[in-house]
């Protein structure tokens, strides 16, 4: 018997699917230590590692190699908020996110992961990159996160 046939043997699983899990279990422990478990699309908590889905926060395809790497363009998501970006018919170069079934913030207001709530635009400092113009915690947790 092989080295690989053992490890699949022992593991249940080849030893490419099992390192894959392993690098996923400690992404999990290492979002819900840091308070990064929070769903980007509905901003709900994400419970489980089986619920864990790494999300492009702008799409990079048809547009940039470096909005693939760029670390400030990731988040996390629940697997079943990750939709695929859809390009308009129009201008392929342009791509808008699927249809989401969250709630919208209410007027002049936005999520703030920190608080688990809705808060005054003011309370947060701009962030292009994310969907809304803002970052995604308030002026006061970001300084609380920082300390």
């Amino acid at each position: 018997m092989s080295r690989s046939e053992r490890q699949a043997q022992q593991l249940g699983m080849s030893h490419g699917a099992a390192a894959n899990r392993l690098r996923k279990n400690i992404l999990f422990s290492f979002a819900k230590r840091l308070g990064e478990d929070v769903c980007f699309k509905c901003h709900k908590c994400i419970e489980t590692v089986e619920e864990l889905s790494i999300e492009h926060k702008q799409p990079w395809e048809n547009k940039s190699a470096d909005l693939f790497w760029d670390l400030e363009n990731i988040a996390f998501s629940h697997i079943q908020c990750n939709r695929p970006h859809t390009f308009s018919a129009g201008n392929p170069n342009v791509a808008l996110y699927a249809p989401k079934k969250t709630k919208e913030a209410p007027e002049g207001t936005a999520w703030c992961t920190g608080h688990q709530d809705y808060l005054l635009i003011e309370a947060f400092h701009a962030n292009q990159r994310n969907v809304n113009g803002v970052a995604s915690y308030c002026k006061e947790c970001r300084k609380i996160r920082l300390d």
